[in-house]
């Protein structure tokens, strides 16, 4: 059953409202307050489909009533009509502003009560719908990423276990007929054959920690990612930094994985566009959340361009954005021209 919320500290008011109300919407609840506080409560716990908000009431008037119940998460998505004997322009303006969706000014007719009703009740059920959508969406985007992890530990423990394994017997045993009494051409292809071999190994296993690292699941997140700053040291030549309070960060495998995920692809990401020579890497939990910075001297970039994630950072992102979506994160870039770039990631846990 829909609901609708009038909120008016004048009793008369609420009476016709509740009236013409019942009249004309018969299969909706509606719910009454005498004060703004007293409305916020209700639609907090009613989360009503429209609300209809006087403006002057004592203690919180109506402006201060919108802009609360907009701010707040649970109630940003909650239509509110203002109405008021004032019909000032100045006071539409700046009922709108506040985050009003419509203002209607007393005395009013009620036709035009009942269509502007009708209107936020189309408009809050095409949002809920929108946003059920989104939802759907975003689960479905973190079971893909999870689904793409599990499949990316398969094939990396395949070619550990299995055509690694082979390569490596497949040395042994070239090398063990390498040691007999052979001709020179004979040793000398076997122990050429022998190193590619050698060098099939590293490279597998070069794969394997691409594809995905042993050690994030053995050892956990913070060890994981000093192996990856210490490869960037080795094969890029970029100077890196850690910095962390705790040697061990206890999370979900799903979380630590995709914790990961978005710190390889922001290192990547600098690697590739930032130019820099440093990179600093900060990790910190706390029992709400995990935060992570990724801080370079790049050459960084001015953000009142107004450019689009996939612009400043190509996929990279883009992508992490997606993810951080659908855990409902947040990042933050700071970065200037010449003065380098911090790209800061908040996790809920």
């Amino acid at each position: 059953m829909k609901k609708i919320l009038a909120i008016d500290d004048n009793p008369a008011n609420l009476q016709l409202i509740f009236a013409i109300l019942n009249a004309d919407f018969p299969d909706c609840q509606v719910l009454l307050s005498q004060s703004g506080s007293e409305g916020i409560e209700i639609a907090k716990r009613e989360s009503p489909d429209t609300i209809l908000l006087d403006i002057l009431m004592p203690g919180m008037d109506g402006f201060e009533v919108c802009d609360i119940l907009k701010r707040d998460i649970f109630t940003q998505h909650i239509p509110i009509i203002m109405v008021s004997a004032m019909n000032d322009s100045s006071i539409r303006i700046k009922g709108l502003n506040t985050g009003a969706d419509a203002y209607m000014s007393r005395p009013f007719k009620r036709e035009e009560l009942k269509a502007q009703i009708n209107v936020m009740l189309r408009i809050k059920f095409a949002e809920d719908r929108l946003r059920n959508r989104n939802e759907k969406l975003k689960n479905l985007y973190f079971e893909l990423t999870i689904a793409e992890e599990k499949e990316r530990r398969k094939i990396a423990e395949y070619l550990h276990d299995g055509l690694g394994q082979t390569i490596s017997i497949a040395s042994i045993k070239l090398s063990s007929i390498a040691r007999g009494e052979l001709s020179p051409a004979v040793k000398k292809t076997l122990d050429e054959s022998a190193e590619l071999l050698r060098n099939a190994i590293n490279e597998s296993r070069t794969l394997v920690y691409d594809l995905s690292p042993p050690i994030l699941y053995e050892l956990g997140l913070i060890a994981a990612i000093k192996w990856k700053l210490d490869q960037i040291e080795k094969k890029i030549g970029v100077i890196t930094e850690f910095r962390f309070e705790e040697n061990s960060i206890a999370l979900k495998t799903d979380m630590k994985i995709l914790i990961f995920r978005m710190i390889c692809e922001l290192l990547n990401n600098t690697i590739k566009h930032a130019g820099a020579n440093l990179i600093t890497v900060e990790i910190r939990k706390n029992a709400q959340s995990i935060t992570v910075k990724v801080i370079d001297n790049g050459k960084g970039f001015d953000l009142r361009q107004g450019k689009a994630l996939s612009e400043l950072g190509g996929f990279g992102l883009f992508s992490i954005n997606e993810r951080l979506d659908a855990l409902q994160g947040s990042m933050e870039i700071d970065s200037e021209p010449t003065k380098g770039t911090r790209i800061t990631l908040t996790v809920p846990i």
